[in-house]
């Protein structure tokens, strides 16, 4: 009876105790007051980002087939669309094709910050052209519309930062700090030879960067995640990408004759086995802080759920490794993206190769990652490495600098939550770690709620509300910096 009494004491201690975090982690009021909309016009707005997507700025992965002429006609634009900018600011050159400008600030004392966004966009595929409503590189205006390659990623941004410029300028505004603004033009193909170099070039001159504001977040509807309202989801860490070649190799022959084991099957049995084993899901830095923040704001019993993740944690796990998107953001991924064989049909291959595609979570490192590979993947498969980046670092969700992003959000789309989060896409922020104390990621666009799907793909477009939005939340940024 004693060992009875005592249980249901300690359930009724652990009750309380979870009750009581609940309570704490209730969210506070949003005391910031929603901005004034501005007197921006999205006609002009529209027709100057029309003009970018009609410039073929498409990236390539060798970079002796840059569209040179595309990338020199789209620098030209640039002067010719914001002549104020162009005056006033200090604009180079990076590797021919890449900008770096400088905004002079008030304060020399004070540490700059940067904005990016890239000029480069993905090819579109001839197979899909009947497809697109409009023309991919027509930028049509259209049913309250930009349509084409690159209005979402990543011209709408770039469109978004040079207007804010050229308003502030007309305004008489000078800010307090110097303000650079980076345009690489293969964020598309890594960002080897713009946003590196541009990196490289800073930590070169000493520059040292409070923080860096590139693409990567976004706005979603809170109800995906059991959440009333509008999230803004920033990023404060990515994944980045790693990529590893699989090979095997066997005598070939006539494939009338097949030996037991083929070169095509060894690797078919590494990707098997690389997909039965998957790396093990983790309650990582950043997932935590983007639980504790939204946790609070959700419903019986998620709400215990996320408050209470000393004890939850297990079934936290298991829950979010259940969903693809879930499970990424918890666990370093594996993905066979590439196969190549043998050149006939009735041929045994002599080689087989298979490309996997893995990101990496914050903190684990490249090595220990392809250690693991190379385990799963047995001795009859050679694993060598493409490429790869180093792990992501987690940006803090208490500097001035996420406060002056979170008021900014705030303001701009009143009654919005905003969301520490873990952006699953590499960016060109990558290269720029060694040259800043924080990076974040945010796209204030609304439409990509409705739209998100068509990066990359047929129909890719961005609404006028949005444009003009991303514009005056770049205005507002600039102001407050």
């Amino acid at each position: 009876m004693v060992i009875l009494y005592v249980a249901i004491g300690l359930l009724a201690v652990l009750v309380s105790v979870m009750a009581v975090n609940t309570r704490r982690r209730k969210p506070q009021p949003n005391n910031t007051a929603p901005f004034e909309p501005l007197a921006l016009d999205e006609n002009r707005l529209a027709l100057n980002l029309s003009g970018m997507i009609r410039i073929k700025t498409v990236t390539t992965a060798n970079e002796r087939d840059v569209a040179r002429e595309a990338f020199l006609s789209f620098h030209e634009y640039l002067e010719k669309t914001y002549p104020l900018a162009h005056k006033t600011l200090e604009k180079e050159t990076v590797n021919t094709y890449s900008l770096l400008y400088r905004w002079p600030g008030k304060d020399p004392e004070k540490k700059p910050c940067m904005l990016t966004a890239h000029m480069d966009v993905v090819p579109v595929a001839e197979s899909t052209l009947h497809k697109w409503e409009y023309p991919p590189f027509s930028g049509e205006i259209a049913n309250g519309y930009v349509w084409g390659r690159g209005g979402l990623d990543c011209k709408g941004q770039l469109a978004n930062i040079m207007e804010s410029v050229e308003y502030l300028l007309a305004d008489g505004f000078t800010p307090e700090r110097d303000i650079y603004i980076a345009m690489g033009h293969d964020e598309e193909s890594m960002g080897d030879m713009g946003a590196r170099m541009i990196a490289d070039l800073l930590h070169e001159r000493g520059v040292r960067l409070e923080f860096v504001l590139d693409e990567g977040g976004t706005l979603m509807n809170g109800a995906e995640i059991g959440v009333g309202g509008l999230i803004a989801a920033v990023g404060i860490a990515e994944k980045r990408c790693m990529y590893i070649r699989l090979v095997a190799e066997s005598p070939g022959g006539h494939a009338a004759m097949p030996p037991r084991r083929t070169a095509v099957g060894d690797v078919a049995r590494a990707i098997a086995a690389l997909e039965k084993r998957p790396f093990r899901c983790v309650l990582n830095e950043t997932l935590r802080h983007m639980l504790e923040c939204i946790g609070g704001h959700m419903k019986f019993p998620f709400n215990v759920l996320m408050s209470n993740i000393w004890l939850t944690k297990p079934l936290l796990l298991k829950g979010f490794s259940m969903i693809p998107a879930g499970a990424a953001m918890m666990r370093t991924t594996m993905a066979p993206t590439m196969m190549k064989g043998s050149s006939a049909m009735n041929a045994l291959a002599e080689k087989a190769e298979a490309i996997v595609s893995v990101r990496l979570l914050p903190g684990q490192s490249v090595e220990e990652t392809l250690a693991r590979i190379k385990d799963i993947a047995g001795k009859r498969v050679k694993v060598e490495m493409v490429r790869a980046h180093g792990s992501s670092g987690v940006s803090s969700v208490s500097s001035d600098a996420y406060r002056l992003i979170k008021r900014t959000i705030e303001g701009m789309f009143g009654g919005c939550i905003v969301m520490p989060y873990l952006t699953l896409p590499a960016t060109d922020s990558r290269w720029y770690e060694k040259v800043a104390d924080d990076i974040y990621r945010f796209e204030p666009h609304k439409s990509l709620m409705d739209d998100g799907m068509t990066i990359h793909a047929t129909g890719e477009r961005l609404r006028f509300d949005s444009l003009r939005e991303g514009t005056e939340f770049f205005i507002r940024l600039i102001r407050s910096a």
